[in-house]
């Protein structure tokens, strides 16, 4: 039998170890790589997902829109709730003091509705 040197035995464990050295280096950048190809994926993936976010928010304020449309509200109160235009004697403008001051109530009931509303108001915190 023959008798194996110990540097024959070195080399064989420096190789070895170098090969395992290069085995891990070759695995982290393989890793690393499909790390980096998952994020990718994982950011289009948001991409798409926010474009699809914003065009439902797009349409939700199209929507929003329509649905705060002044005449499209008016048609409403009138066909469902059967409300009318007021008269112009209900009506009482605000403003500075160049707007003109609301016209005299044509009949005391105009005057004891505006009393009794105000007096309702001032008890209120």
């Amino acid at each position: 039998m023959r008798e194996v040197g110990l540097e024959k035995c070195r080399e064989c464990f420096s190789l070895l170890g170098l090969g395992i050295l290069v085995f891990l280096s070759v695995l982290l950048f393989s890793w690393q790589h499909l790390q980096c190809v998952r994020a990718g994926y994982k950011i289009e993936e948001l991409k798409a997902q926010c474009a699809a976010q914003q065009e439902w928010n797009y349409q939700l304020r199209l929507e929003q829109a329509a649905l705060a449309d002044p005449q499209r509200i008016d048609t409403l109160a009138r066909k469902h709730l059967g409300m009318v235009s007021p008269s112009p004697q209900q009506v009482i403008q605000w403003g500075g003091a160049d707007a003109p001051s609301p016209p005299p109530p044509e009949s005391a009931e105009y005057a004891r509705n505006f009393a009794a509303v105000g007096e309702g108001n001032a008890g209120e915190p």
